[in-house]
């Protein structure tokens, strides 16, 4: 039975192959010029990062320290991220004095490094936590005239031992009565840093090798000592009590031995 249409028959809507052909074409063009972009942008953003080659700490140094090749090395940072000043050459670096201290990764600035040449004082070569302390010394009661930087000695003291407060056993057998005076070894192995103004200007603290060489047609009035803060408080105790007098006993090189059964005693 054939189909009757009331009024017009319907339109059949036909779909031209050419866009179905040509729509995946389109899509993967828009995806190719979106991912080309994206790298463009990229390229652009690290471009722009401007690198500079700069020298690091490669492990934690003192102040005081002659810098070695070990203790840097050479570091890419961003422009951004250099401090002012920073070593941009290891050959800047090695062979000079750190000024202050450094962590291990931290920019060495020029301004934290002292030239040897330049370090005329004797406060770059005071080792770690040691003090200069000046005594005055005789060389009629010393060996002060055959003694030169670097050197090691016992400190003595002759007269009112009780008035030094020395309270055993701090390492000394101190027999400390009022009233007696006597001779007592307050100090030992000590380093002697200057004699008179003579010490050793080589940009790098004192070590147990460092000597430096006596002073030229110069008397011997004073030397100066490194010590701990607790020893240059008893030696100015000695140094400044009445009736007392201090001097001191040159040690052989290379011998350390501390004698904790004689040290202290009073004689």
């Amino acid at each position: 039975m054939e189909k009757t249409w009331i009024g017009n028959p319907p339109k059949v809507r036909t779909v031209d192959r050419r866009l179905l052909v040509a729509a995946p074409i389109m899509g993967a063009l828009a995806a190719g010029l979106i991912v080309a972009y994206l790298r463009s942008q990229a390229s652009d953003g690290t471009a722009s990062v401007i690198m500079r080659h700069v020298v690091v700490a490669a492990q934690e140094i003192q102040p005081g320290t002659k810098i070695t090749a070990s203790m840097v090395e050479i570091k890419s940072l961003p422009e951004t991220a250099v401090s002012a000043g920073t070593v941009t050459s290891l050959d800047k670096a090695v062979g000079q004095t750190l000024r202050y201290p450094a962590a291990r990764g931290e920019q060495i600035s020029s301004l934290r490094l002292v030239e040897p040449p330049n370090a005329k004082a004797l406060s770059f070569q005071i080792p770690q936590g040691a003090r200069g302390f000046t005594i005055p010394v005789t060389v009629s009661h010393s060996p002060a005239s055959l003694t030169v930087p670097g050197d090691f000695v016992d400190v003595l003291f002759t007269g009112p031992v009780a008035n030094l407060g020395l309270m055993p056993p701090i390492g000394r057998n101190v027999v400390s009565v009022s009233g007696i005076s006597g001779v007592v070894t307050l100090l030992q192995n000590i380093q002697v840093l200057a004699v008179q103004r003579a010490y050793v200007e080589n940009g790098a603290p004192y070590d147990n090798t460092v000597r430096g060489e006596a002073p030229e047609k110069e008397s011997v009035s004073y030397v100066t000592l490194a010590l701990t803060p607790e020893q240059s408080e008893l030696l100015w105790k000695a140094v400044s009590a009445k009736d007392g007098e201090i001097t001191f006993a040159l040690r052989a090189f290379g011998d350390s031995k501390i004698s904790l059964g004689e040290a202290g005693t009073v004689r």
